[in-house]
């Protein structure tokens, strides 16, 4: 996918990922899961690198392992295909998230610093406000940050489309102490 379609920044990152689907899905029963790991990540999606791919339309619960050892919970829908036969050097999926409660947005927010967050946090931030470097940490600003940044409001179409399409089958998050 070309960079001028992205509508969000993206880091290369690889994260183990489980995806399923346990529902109807075009009038028929789909009892799918599946592990894999992520290419990159964005605010907006995710690409996961897969020998197998499923079609474009397809729903997906996701449920990728941060670094962190939490896990950030989504639903998405799947955008585009990569087969090895594109050129490709691995094959995978593109999805949008079109599901991520409050909890997991929080997360994913505090979760995606890019090199430009850190740039700004390590040489502005820090260097402007030194006393802050203990009460404010990079995760925060960085869900500060992400939040502002969030330009076509696609966070606040995730809120809207909170009720009722939350991913089934996924284990409770735990919380993380502040």
């Amino acid at each position: 996918m070309s960079d001028e379609r992205r509508d969000h920044e993206r880091i290369d990152i690889r994260m183990p990922t489980r995806m399923w689907l346990d529902e109807q899905h075009k009038g028929k029963p789909i009892r799918f899961e599946g592990h894999c790991r992520t290419r990159n990540l964005a605010i907006g999606g995710i690409f996961l690198d897969s020998s197998y791919l499923l079609p474009i339309g397809f729903p997906l619960n996701l449920e990728v392992q941060l670094e962190s050892g939490e896990h950030l919970l989504a639903r998405g829908e799947i955008m585009h295909t990569v087969s090895v036969d594109e050129n490709a050097a691995e094959s995978g999926m593109g999805l949008i998230f079109t599901h991520v409660d409050a909890e997991n947005r929080e997360r994913l927010l505090r979760f995606f610093v890019s090199d430009r967050i850190r740039s700004f946090y390590e040489e502005r931030f820090i260097v402007e406000f030194p006393h802050l470097a203990d009460v404010l940490s990079l995760q925060d600003i960085a869900l500060v940050l992400n939040l502002w940044e969030d330009r076509d409001n696609r966070l606040l179409a995730l809120k809207q489309l909170e009720k009722g399409a939350a991913p089934k089958g996924a284990p409770m998050a735990k919380k993380k102490a502040r």
